[in-house]
């Protein structure tokens, strides 16, 4: 009788343990500190840090590519891109957009991302080996290694690899003259984040892509430039 309790115990003390452990994921609130490494023909001005706010499954960021603020949310699949041109003093750029993307299944299906079984330990958290397989539509395929983490974060990835179940903690990204390597550097508990933080703003107008890039069109020819990139 002593053994089954004892083992009736061992049981149960286990299985709480497992349930807090799966539950810090979508429940974690607070800020993951990323170090950015250069090479390559880095650009002037190139930032070397980036902070990423998180409250359960939503995350708020600055994305240095675009420029624009980034917020999105893992539970419903979508993401926000905000541009604040309000300062801009060009007719048809003037003003505060957004562009809101939504994760299609059909999209994922180009993205593979294995698991293994090898692990590594960033910023005192314990970090999974993954091989990314992507899939462009014009049929080139990449390939990446990458570290993610499943113990914290947002349930899926929504921004650098959609529908990764984890939190990218050391991963590259690849431009045309130069590479950059994201490596999270610090995790702050709690922080100062709050629901406020993931709501989208005020004043921001709705627009398309493809508007937005007639108004980036619009920009371009204002200052003397030619089309700009795609967003």
């Amino acid at each position: 009788m002593k053994k089954l309790f004892v083992t009736i115990c061992l049981v149960l003390t286990l299985g709480l343990f497992s349930t807090q452990t799966f539950a810090q994921q979508g429940k974690f609130k607070g800020i993951v500190k990323y170090a950015l490494i250069w090479e390559g023909e880095v650009p002037p001005g190139a930032p070397t840090s980036l902070d990423i706010k998180v409250f359960e499954n939503q995350t708020a960021f600055d994305d240095m590519f675009s420029g624009s603020k980034v917020l999105t949310n893992a539970k419903l699949g979508t993401s926000y891109a905000l541009f604040d041109f309000s300062q801009v003093p060009v007719e048809g750029v003037t003003g505060k957009w957004y562009i809101k993307d939504k994760i299609d299944p059909k999209d994922l299906e180009n993205n593979t991302y294995e698991v293994t079984s090898e692990t590594k330990e960033i910023a005192g958290k314990t970090t999974k080996k993954v091989n990314v397989t992507m899939k462009s539509e014009d049929g080139t395929v990449k390939n990446e290694t990458i570290w993610m983490c499943d113990e914290m974060g947002p349930e899926q990835d929504l921004r650098y690899y959609p529908g990764l179940k984890g939190m990218p903690f050391e991963f590259p990204v690849d431009l045309d003259k130069f590479q950059v390597t994201f490596k999270v550097s610090e995790i702050i508990e709690g922080g100062k984040v709050e629901k406020a933080d993931m709501l989208l703003p005020t004043g921001y107008e709705e627009v398309t892509i493809e508007e937005f890039q007639e108004i980036i069109a619009i920009l371009m020819e204002a200052i003397g430039g030619g089309q700009g990139d795609d967003i």
